[in-house]
């Protein structure tokens, strides 16, 4: 059984707040998944800002990052969020061998 997707970190840069996760890769379908778990949430706090992926920076992996800073009672609340959304994602999704079949001659 895999390790599910967490929050190793948070960082603050100037205007963007970094969710550094421990995720190695992220097929597309995850991606819109987070999407569809965070975004709701941001819109509810009244935050009109989004989120994109940046590619995993060592010693970190994938980063999710949240295009503004809120304040602490929102924060809590988005990290809450991304725990949840993240709980069913492994670390490392499996890996898809495409096998090619030739008819026989």
């Amino acid at each position: 059984m895999t390790a599910a997707m967490r929050v190793i970190e948070q960082r603050r840069t100037f205007v963007h707040t970094h969710f550094v996760t421990d995720g190695e890769r992220l097929p597309s379908d995850r991606v819109r998944e987070i999407e569809r778990g965070v975004l709701p949430v941001l819109r509810a706090l009244g935050i009109v800002f989004g989120i994109h992926l940046a590619p995993p920076t060592p010693p970190g992996g994938i980063e999710i990052v949240l295009e503004c800073i809120p304040a602490e009672p929102e924060m809590r609340r988005i990290e809450q969020t991304l725990t949840r959304v993240l709980a069913p994602i492994p670390v490392r999704p499996p890996v898809t061998v495409v096998a090619q079949v030739t008819a026989p001659e």
